[in-house]
């Protein structure tokens, strides 16, 4: 036995696929299909043995049998279930293999359906007559007749009821309304178990080909909504979903029809049906509209193998098509790629300029919904930006929804928007609805301000509502709320001493250890930590530390770019200290805990000091240079301004004595190809180092607790 392939070539919709088989035979003949590009005109030329003499409603791997009188014993033969394989689909520089139908036509001859063209069966004269045997009169007749049947249908009883009357028409010529209610009924009137012994009657067996023969795409695919609750009869779903691939690879389905197909067989249990309905989708790409194009979008979470191919055809006409969309299809788009958590730059982009066109004509709601799935998607532009500072330019106070102020708040957080005109908006709204507001809302209202390190310009009016609202509901608040709180009081340089007590409380403390998860609670005592040594240094009225030394050993999280960059300039920063003695890396100070934010990159110290650790902190100020890498990441979105952490740890390394250097990443990234000029740019921050802050008369020392 000889094993060959055949290879076709085909264009589907944008693809060139390439469809690859092997059959297990001596072949004495290739079939190959020939059409008709798009865009050309006429039909293709086809010899006789070439043709394909039949179409999905015919048998699936056999040729039906010649035409017979029809009778109720004899009905048009089971269609048989769909056979695979692969094709490889490339799309400029994407190629996948994606899965393709493919029928038997004669012995050893296949055709795959990947095509744009409805391929119809020749109909004899004799089929054709016993096929309208009961449609020749027109009019009200044969609805008359039809609505008569299904009256006697609704009044069986039983399964043998409804054959019953079905064995008694005439020819066994009834139309696929009648076949679909009598499916209805055998449904509803058999049980579980019974219904499994009926589904391998041949009586049972032409009512569903009748259906698969006949009946309307959505009466199919209604029928199958239905069966979604009747999985043991999987015979029945199966042929039913066989005939609506058919015919989505004939392109006899609408995108809706195809959308709803790919729905109802992913609830019926059959994702390798579902698969193939790509083709179809992107044959039909010129009918996706604004007006069905969420639909598609809605599918992409039942694909997996077909789910890039889809999103490509969607890609293309997101581009096309934003401007028309309305604000519900918006939102239906961003939460299908947030089930699938897929950010496609086309897409989201497409749809970053449609809320910047639209923000007027959204509901508050829907621009809520909208923000948070791109938040989701971790996804944020100028666009966006443009779109919320216009928005609350516009309304600012009359904004009624506290869930939209904190979905602005929580996106200009994870993307850094430090924009004035949002969050003053938000800074309004908190002290003009401060009295709905909720407890548990607080900390988002608060704590992006101090990521941000953003005072709103009425800074005593927005404090003073926090002040108020902390004290009011300081027992509803979460226990790690009220130290993300306290923690942003700092960045913001605001010491909230009226609240040291109630936090430094046993049962607070008890509390915060009980309701805060294992793997969250070392950055919480890291926050309090600071919170401690913070007020300790900027503060004169704080009676501090209260927090003992943990003299326990310690690794502290250093980010691997900043080790490695500092490593790459240790013989610069080397000469530029005075020698190799008079520097020390990746250290943390005696007087600070041992927290990643207060490692210090590298320190330049006189060379005879011996232990820098040792350093007289009261006395010994601007004599110590610390130098700090700051990463991308620590600055705002545009790179100008540090968070608030950072600026914090810059202000306590100044109020310790130490003079503050600061290098930014990307700039020595940049310039290590160039010597030079990374030379230059060090010595340049090194002249602008930041001179350490006066002492604060009546500040504890900090190594009083140990």
């Amino acid at each position: 036995m000889m094993r060959k392939n055949i290879t076709q070539v085909r264009r589907v919709g944008p693809y060139i696929t390439a469809f690859k088989m092997s059959v297990g035979c001596l072949w004495t003949g290739i079939w190959r299909s020939f059409r008709t590009v798009r865009g050309t005109s006429g039909p293709p030329v086809l010899h006789e043995s070439q043709r394909c003499s039949f179409s999905s409603r015919d048998s699936g791997d056999t040729p039906p049998p010649p035409p017979k009188p029809a009778t109720p014993k004899n009905a048009k033969p089971c269609k048989s279930f769909v056979r695979n394989t692969t094709i490889l689909v490339q799309q400029r520089c994407d190629i996948q293999e994606l899965p393709v139908v493919v029928r038997k036509i004669a012995e050893d001859e296949f055709i795959s359906f990947v095509s744009d063209k409805i391929i119809c069966p020749p109909i004899s004269p004799g089929d054709g007559k016993a096929r309208n045997a009961g449609n020749t009169s027109t009019g009200q007749e044969p609805l008359e007749e039809e609505m008569e049947i299904i009256k006697k249908i609704d009044d069986c009883h039983s399964t043998k009821g409804v054959l019953t009357v079905l064995f008694n028409q005439n020819d066994a010529n009834y139309g696929p309304n009648i076949a679909i209610r009598a499916m209805e009924k055998i449904l509803s009137v058999e049980s579980l178990l019974e219904l499994k012994e009926v589904e391998r009657s041949q009586e049972f067996e032409r009512i569903i080909n009748c259906i698969v023969y006949n009946a309307e795409s959505k009466a199919i695919l209604d029928l199958l909504e239905e069966l979604r609750s009747y999985l043991e009869l999987p015979r029945t779903i199966d042929m039913l979903g066989n005939e609506l691939v058919y015919r989505c690879a004939e392109n006899a389905l609408t995108i809706e029809e195809c959308c709803d197909a790919i729905e109802v067989l992913t609830q019926c249990r059959r994702p390798e049906m579902v698969e193939k309905f790509w083709s179809g989708l992107a044959d039909k790409e010129k009918f996706i509209t604004e007006r069905n194009v969420h639909f598609v979008f809605a599918m992409l979470p039942y694909l997996k193998i077909s789910r890039r191919a889809v999103l490509a055809v969607l890609e293309r006409r997101i581009t096309m098509l934003w401007w028309q969309m309305a604000p519900n299809a918006t939102i239906e788009v961003l939460q299908s790629l947030v089930v699938c958590k897929l950010s496609p730059y086309r897409v989201t982009q497409s749809l970053a300029r449609w809320l910047n066109t639209n923000i007027h004509s959204v509901s508050e709601d829907q621009l809520g919904a909208i923000l948070e799935a791109f938040t989701n998607l971790v996804y944020s532009d100028t666009q966006i930006e443009r779109a919320l500072e216009r928005y609350m330019k516009a309304k600012g106070v009359k904004v009624t929804s506290q869930n939209l102020i904190v979905t602005i708040l929580c996106h200009c957080q994870e993307f850094r928007l430090r924009n004035g005109h949002i969050l003053n908006g938000c800074s309004e709204f908190l002290i003009a609805n401060h009295a709905l507001v909720e407890p548990g809302y607080l900390r988002a209202y608060f704590y992006p301000f101090g990521a941000l390190d953003f005072v709103p310009s009425n800074a005593t009016k927005f404090f003073d509502t926090i002040n108020m609202l902390v004290d009011l509901h300081f027992g509803k608040i979460p226990p790690t709320d009220v130290i993300d709180i306290m923690f942003t009081y700092l960045c913001l340089e605001r010491f909230p001493l009226n609240f040291v007590n109630r936090i430094f409380n046993p049962y607070f403390l008890d509390v915060l250890h009980a309701k805060t998860q294992p793997e969250r609670m070392d950055i919480v005592r890291g926050k309090l930590k600071l919170f401690d040594t913070g007020l300790t240094l900027e503060c004169a009225d704080y009676d501090g530390p209260l927090l003992p030394r943990d003299h326990s050993a310690k690794a502290v999280f250093h980010d691997g770019r900043i080790k490695r960059i500092v490593n790459y300039i240790t013989s610069d920063l080397e000469e530029l200290a005075g020698g190799a003695e008079c520097m020390t890396k990746f250290s943390v100070l005696q007087h600070l805990p041992v927290n990643s934010l207060y490692l210090v990159d590298v320190i330049f110290h006189p060379p005879g000091l011996g232990n820098i650790f040792t350093i007289n902190t009261m006395k010994e100020r601007n004599i110590n240079v610390a130098v700090l890498v700051h990463l991308p990441e620590y600055y705002d979105s545009t790179g100008t301004y540090l968070s608030g952490s950072q600026v914090m740890r810059i202000r306590h390394l100044r109020r310790l004595g130490l003079k503050v250097v600061t290098l930014r990443f990307d700039t020595l990234h940049k310039l290590k190809i160039h010597p030079k000029e990374l030379r230059q740019y060090l010595v340049e921050r090194i002249k602008n180092a930041q001179e350490a802050l006066p002492a604060l008369e009546g500040i504890a020392p900090l190594t009083r607790s140990s």
